[in-house]
């Protein structure tokens, strides 16, 4: 009994770990190419919010609950529903700043490409979700 116990702690940590590394190159990535512009925060790692990395952690969570509760469409669109208030917020808060070259401005100054981004981190989440419970670790 205990080493299921450890093996279902080692899954958890493996998912947090790959959903925070995700989030860190992804985060990084649109930073270095100018696609936005994070407000002062305190706690950074290569200028990423870590609160912005926990929230990837959180929407990847998230997106799996949903998938196994309601299925595949609830489960892929859980990180742009999780975002859309976000984006929201940000605008008038200024917690962060869109420069939209890349894609047009769909939402708040959010261009569309943001969508797609999460839309593909809920895929992203189930699939390793899925992956990861099938494997032995």
């Amino acid at each position: 009994m205990k080493r299921q116990f450890t093996l279902d702690k080692k899954r958890f940590l493996v998912v947090n770990a790959i959903f925070a590394i995700t989030a860190l190159v992804i985060e990084w990535t649109g930073i270095t190419l100018g696609m936005y512009v994070y407000a002062d925060n305190l706690f950074n790692i290569f200028d990423v919010p870590i609160t912005i990395i926990v929230s990837w952690i959180v929407i990847g969570h998230t997106s799996w609950v949903v998938y196994k509760k309601f299925g595949w469409i609830a489960g892929l669109l859980t990180g742009i529903i999780i975002d859309l208030p976000l984006e929201f917020l940000a605008f008038h808060l200024g917690w962060w700043t869109w420069i939209p070259r890349w894609t047009p401005a769909i939402f708040f100054n959010a261009p569309a490409i943001n969508f797609v981004v999460f839309l593909s981190v809920s895929l992203g989440s189930i699939l390793t979700y899925n992956y990861l419970l099938e494997t032995k670790l």
